[in-house]
């Protein structure tokens, strides 16, 4: 006698597969209030579990619609009219089970910090275990378009850097040249200058007449002059040279190593803090955050451009507004000297630094778990918004004595280490605020 033993299939956790989807689901139950979410959701969002269990959907999609109000009846008339609002959409979803879908929806509420975007999200009413829920996808629209963009920035940056380094190339050989002509030059100047002091000193002591001796002072201050000139063709290729040297950036490979992201942060704050001592510094870092695998001193180079990016830019805005309430001052006064105003500006420079995990994020086409961010927001002048989408190009810069190299740099070795650099400077309660933001991944 044969037994046949069945073995139940393996079920899938549908929760365990919801947290790897692409797509940010939510599930809202009869009561349209939140009781789960996946890890998508809250990094479309901007928004954590915590915050958003057991809060109404229509607190994150239709906040305005939470106002004390009579429930309306219902009727199947309804079901084709036009303005339902959507607490009532989700009760003809329920009594007919029937899906809705919503296009470019903006989400803007306080939530997420009044942060504003597009998505489009779809409603299906499902019965489970006898209970009425819902299940909700959303696809945000901006996020599609920032991946988008960023790719095209990265080919695009891609494209100057070779142009760039091409150029370079080919400018540093004939600099080599010059340089080396313009030392044989003064070799021969000198050689011929200690030569005519000889010959001068010879005649002089042979002849009395001061002929000579005015000809060779002449002669000497020529060769002098001659000289000065190799030196400005010397000290100028020199500086060139240098410069083609930061378009071709480093040769050397990134030292990889185990390290704590607040390590080369911290040491770039104790260089800038003494330098800018009327500088606030607010710190928000995550302590949990595991370790990253990059080289320290890059990291250091990029946060010391960044910061001190920052810092210049609040310097710079202070001096600004000094000059403009100064100004002011003495249109209102009719005083012509300074030193007998005395201005008050309410403005504190400001720099806030804040590590954080990015879920399920997207760098260049590559879908990451965990990413490292990292954000470094400063309450200074500003980007303009026509360079705001060129700002990491070589040779852009807003500022008269910048070189536009720094943030190239700092993109082309975020670059080498997988990971991506975004900006953005926007008015923040009457305040202009610049934001640089780092996505690292970890491995």
């Amino acid at each position: 006698m044969t037994t046949h033993l069945t073995t139940a299939k393996s079920t899938p956790d549908l929760a365990f597969i919801s947290q790897h989807l692409f797509t940010a689901i939510l599930w809202v139950n009869e009561d349209l209030s939140i009781t789960w979410l996946n890890a998508q959701a809250e990094q479309l969002l901007a928004i954590s579990s915590g915050r958003l269990l057991n809060q109404p959907i229509l607190a994150l999609l239709s906040p305005e619609e939470l106002k004390p109000k009579d429930s309306p009846s219902i009727n199947n008339d309804e079901i084709y009219e036009q303005n339902c609002s959507l607490a009532e959409r989700f009760e003809l979803a329920k009594q007919y089970q029937q899906p809705f879908i919503d296009h470019d929806h903006i989400i803007n509420t306080q939530l997420n910090g009044n942060l504003s975007f597009s998505v489009d999200y779809s409603v299906t009413p499902l019965i489970y275990e006898q209970k009425t829920y819902f299940i909700i996808e959303m696809w945000g629209k901006d996020r599609q378009s920032r991946i988008s963009e960023e790719q095209r920035q990265q080919q695009q940056y891609g494209v100057a850097r070779h142009m760039l380094r091409s150029v370079a190339h080919e400018i540093k050989n004939p600099l080599a040249g010059i340089r080396g002509a313009a030392q044989l030059l003064q070799r021969k100047f000198i050689k011929f200058s200690d030569d005519a002091n000889l010959n001068g000193n010879a005649s002089t002591a042979m002849s009395s007449k001061n002929s000579g001796s005015n000809h060779n002072e002449d002669l000497q201050k020529t060769t002098e002059k001659l000289r000065g000139y190799t030196d400005i063709i010397i000290s100028e290729t020199d500086r060139l040279t240098h410069l083609v040297g930061q378009f071709l950036g480093s040769n050397q490979l990134p030292n990889w190593q185990t390290l704590n992201i607040h390590e080369p942060l911290e040491h770039v704050l104790s260089l800038v803090i003494n330098q800018y001592p009327q500088l606030t510094l607010q710190r928000d870092y995550d302590l949990s955050l595991p370790e990253l695998c990059a080289d320290k001193d890059q990291l250091i180079q990029v946060f010391l451009n960044l910061i001190n990016n920052a810092c210049e830019s609040m310097t710079e805005f202070e001096q600004t507004l000094q000059q403009q309430e100064l100004s002011e001052a003495k249109k209102l006064q009719s005083i012509d000297s300074e030193t007998d105003i005395d201005c008050h500006i309410d403005y504190q420079p400001t720099l806030h630094i804040q590590t954080r995990v990015a879920f399920q994020h997207t760098i260049i086409g590559h879908q990451h778990k965990q990413v490292l961010q990292v954000n470094i927001t400063d309450n200074g002048s500003g980007i303009d918004p026509e360079l705001i989408g060129q700002i990491f190009f070589p040779m852009v810069t807003s500022r008269a004595a910048g070189t536009g190299l720094g943030l190239s740099i700092v993109q082309d070795i975020i670059s080498h280490h997988r990971g991506m650099i975004d900006v953005s400077s926007t008015q923040v309660q009457g305040q202009q605020q610049t934001r640089f933001t780092l996505y690292l991944p970890f491995h």
